[in-house]
């Protein structure tokens, strides 16, 4: 399935296939690629501290940093230092390769700061580089089902693939499913696994998610034609959530049941000075002003029972009055 504009009638521009975007932190797919390929793992470790590359100098986006890091704790947090110093130690040219190796074509230029996502792409051949992963075979040639009496229509989609080395698959499905499971991709998360990547470009002019579940695989580009800037937009926002609706109804998944609420634990340090008389109660006798009766049995449990003066008075007179019934609704009854 592809949606290109909300009104083709209206606007037959397709932002799936034609639109050149920048794809922000998504691009960083192929920066974790290389490095993989350069025999680092997910539990290798990188600085996440403020760089400066030239006249570079990339930030973090919530202008945080926490030191020494793994490669899986940079790709969840979406770490900008982190990739940018990743891209210098693998090299700009072994990143624009593992682009092209999964099929990205548009132009790359090489520049250090392409390992934020700033040069453009179509969200189609993206989504395709994400399809080659989850493949475990690139590149993946996007197209429409072809005919099945077509002679070789089943090599025609898969002819010519290289299969990825199981270690390196097997790496960057850890990166990805860490980006859902703890890092910005959160709210994509589903009760089955899930593996995806946030994006967010300068000024919120673009956000995205991209990632697979089970045999779908899925890109969501939200953003401007005019590419102005969208306030407080982030990939990890509307686009995840869209992303996850929409695998929860394609592949009929249920959705995560809500966390019960958390259990207001009580500091008994914390409570008032002017509360620590009544901070142990009495046993075998009232409390002033508290209406009932502590009583502890011989097997050490503690009884409630009425006040003196309850047991004295007696209970209250019954009222045997009753509340008017309502009148049922216009809708009610129907």
């Amino acid at each position: 399935a592809m949606i290109g504009g909300k009104n083709y009638a209206k606007s037959p521009f397709n932002r799936a296939t034609q639109a050149r975007r920048q794809p922000g932190s998504t691009f960083k797919l192929f920066v974790y690629l290389a490095a993989m390929r350069q025999g680092m793992t997910p539990d290798s470790t990188i600085e996440d501290r403020p760089v400066t590359i030239g006249d570079w100098t990339p930030k973090n986006s919530d202008g945080r940093y926490q030191g020494t890091i793994t490669l899986r704790q940079a790709f969840a947090r979406s770490s900008n230092v982190a990739a940018a110093r990743l891209t210098q130690q693998v090299g700009v040219k072994a990143v624009i390769k593992a682009a092209r190796d999964l099929g990205i074509s548009t132009p790359i230029p090489s520049e250090a700061t392409i390992g934020l996502g700033t040069s453009t792409v179509s969200l189609l051949e993206l989504t395709a580089a994400y399809a080659a992963i989850a493949r475990e075979q690139y590149p993946v040639q996007p197209r429409g089902l072809a005919d099945v009496r077509e002679k070789g229509w089943y090599q025609s989609l898969t002819g010519g693939a290289t299969e990825m080395p199981s270690k390196i698959h097997d790496e960057m499905l850890d990166l990805l499913a860490a980006s859902i499971r703890t890092g910005t991709g959160r709210g994509a998360n589903l009760t089955v696994d899930a593996f995806g990547k946030t994006g967010t470009t300068s000024d919120n002019k673009d956000a995205l998610f991209v990632g697979f579940a089970r045999d779908l695989v899925v890109g969501v580009w939200v953003g401007n034609d005019d590419n102005s800037s969208n306030p407080g937009l982030s990939g990890g926002g509307i686009p995840a959530r869209i992303w996850r609706d929409f695998m929860q109804s394609a592949l009929g998944i249920a959705p995560i049941a809500a966390p019960a609420p958390a259990v207001e634990e009580v500091d008994p340090d914390a409570l008032p000075a002017e509360d620590q008389e009544n901070s142990i109660l009495p046993l075998g006798g009232e409390i002033e002003g508290m209406g009932f009766n502590l009583k502890m049995g011989e097997d050490g449990t503690i009884s409630v029972g009425p006040s003196r003066r309850d047991r004295q008075e007696g209970p209250p007179p019954r009222d045997d009055r009753r509340p008017p019934e309502e009148e049922p609704g216009p809708d009610e009854g129907q």
